[in-house]
């Protein structure tokens, strides 16, 4: 039945509309929720990144540092869940001017060339080189690789987009500092030499540095003593080595004699109480020392300390090796 005031073309419309909220109500009741689970990841499904150190020290008086960076390294790797440790790859006395002598820093990007390695952590720029074309060609090289260098010192992640410009901007100022560095070394070793002094005074046989000088170890001074002997005895160094090592001494490091050992004790100009100083120098396009033939001065330092053999021996000594008792290449018995 109409309501008195609904006209017959308002009920229709009315009676419509109710129709098709009712329809959409029915859809409503009839749709089905669909709910998908995301599985959370266990940490050792996630691929690892393969992590490996470098370090570099440029004189034997840093050992200490460089025993020091391999142990930290190697702890901070092994203790990332996300990392697989690939070892520290280090270079000891070795200058960072180029990479032609540094094996293991070479051995570290064939490495990386080869899929082995995602992130390299070093200390510093200066640690990875001082060369910087060099340090760019590889940073470069390596970022195609999409292999990172982490620098600590300096906070630099080269696979960040401002990493190399950074890298750019600190590598020339580390250059800087290094040639700064460098002629102060250099002044200051010339003082050194000016005054009698070694730059960097070497462990030898029969001596210990102590103070300013060299001291005599009476029990090593022994040992030299009778090399000497036995040589101008007519005994050759392969048979001197061999007496020695029977007898149980020991050179130095705690090595057996060879012959090369006795060789160079008997070459050896600081038993007669002299220092020569600058014997050689560095080469900076070589990366290593050489011998001073007349392009350095040289300095000699009498009575810098006392003697273990006295100069007319010395002398004699190598006046039997001038007459061709120990050419060079020739193996005597």
């Amino acid at each position: 039945m109409i309501p008195k005031y609904l006209n017959l073309w308002s009920y229709h419309l009315i009676n419509s509309c109710f129709r098709v909220i009712y329809s959409n109500d029915e859809k409503e009741d009839t749709i089905m929720k669909i709910i998908k689970k995301l599985e959370t990841l266990n940490v050792t499904d996630v691929k690892k990144q393969k992590v490996a150190a470098y370090a570099r020290v440029s004189h034997q008086d840093l050992l200490q540092s460089l025993s020091e960076q391999i142990s930290y390294y190697s702890k901070l790797i092994q203790d990332n869940p996300s990392w697989e440790y690939d070892g520290v790859y280090f270079d000891n006395s070795v200058s960072g001017r180029n990479t032609k002598n540094r094996k293991e820093y070479l051995r570290l990007i064939d490495d990386c060339r080869k899929g082995r390695i995602d992130i390299i952590l070093t200390k510093s720029i200066s640690r990875f080189g001082r060369n910087i074309i060099e340090l760019l060609e590889t940073i470069r090289e390596l970022k195609k690789l999409n292999v990172g260098v982490r620098f600590e010192k300096e906070n630099i992640d080269t696979l960040t987009t401002d990493g190399e410009l950074l890298l750019t901007l600190l590598a020339a100022v580390s250059e800087e500092e290094s040639k700064a560095i460098g002629s102060n070394v250099r002044w200051s070793v010339k003082k050194k030499f000016e005054q009698g002094l070694p730059h960097s005074p070497q462990p030898i046989l029969g001596y210990r540095w102590v103070g300013d000088s060299y001291k005599i170890e009476e029990s090593e001074a022994d040992i030299i003593r009778k090399i000497y002997e036995l040589y101008l005895s007519g005994i050759k160094p392969t048979k001197i080595s061999r007496i020695l090592n029977e007898e149980g001494k020991r050179t130095r490091r705690g090595d057996k004699f060879s012959r090369l050992a006795i060789y160079r004790i008997l070459s050896q100009e600081t038993y007669t109480g002299k220092l020569i100083l600058q014997k050689t120098f560095n080469v900076k396009e070589k990366g290593r020392s050489v011998k001073n033939t007349g392009e350095k001065t040289m300095y000699i330092v009498e009575n810098a300390h006392e003697a273990i053999i006295s100069q007319e021996i010395f002398n004699k000594v190598q006046e039997i090796k001038k007459q061709g008792n120990l050419k060079k290449g020739v193996k005597d018995e």
